[in-house]
């Protein structure tokens, strides 16, 4: 029998997946653990009570995946959020962009490598 207080349209397993979310600007990031995760949302756990923006970047690591979150509930540390769409499979993307983001994460990778030699990486 379900709960009847259940309101989710797709189930969730549960997890302990860990997560990196973007919290503000100039790509500043925090991690946080998943606690449960469907198709269409999850439950996320903070390591504090930080203020969140009403969408954003959520990178679950070991999927390799990164999904816009938009906050539906909180609780303390407790984020409950549901995922926007995902662009339907065989969406075309431009060539010059996929050019583009090859380029930026050549130059990121760069970058990470110089602050690594100078002893500046976290």
């Amino acid at each position: 029998m379900t709960d009847p207080r259940e309101r989710r349209r797709d189930p969730r397993q549960r997890s302990l997946l860990g997560a990196s979310i973007q919290v503000g600007p100039g790509e500043s990031t925090t991690t946080c653990l998943v606690r449960n995760i469907g198709p269409a949302g999850a439950k996320l756990a903070l390591n504090e009570a930080i203020p969140l923006p009403a969408a954003f970047p959520v990178t679950i690591d070991v999927r390799r995946v990164t999904r816009t979150a938009n906050v539906v509930w909180r609780r303390g540390d407790a984020v409950g959020v549901s995922f926007a769409p995902e662009p339907a499979a065989g969406t075309t993307i431009p060539l010059d962009l996929v050019r583009a983001l090859r380029a930026i994460r050549a130059e990121n990778a760069g970058l990470r490598g110089r602050l690594a030699a100078a002893g500046l990486d976290d």
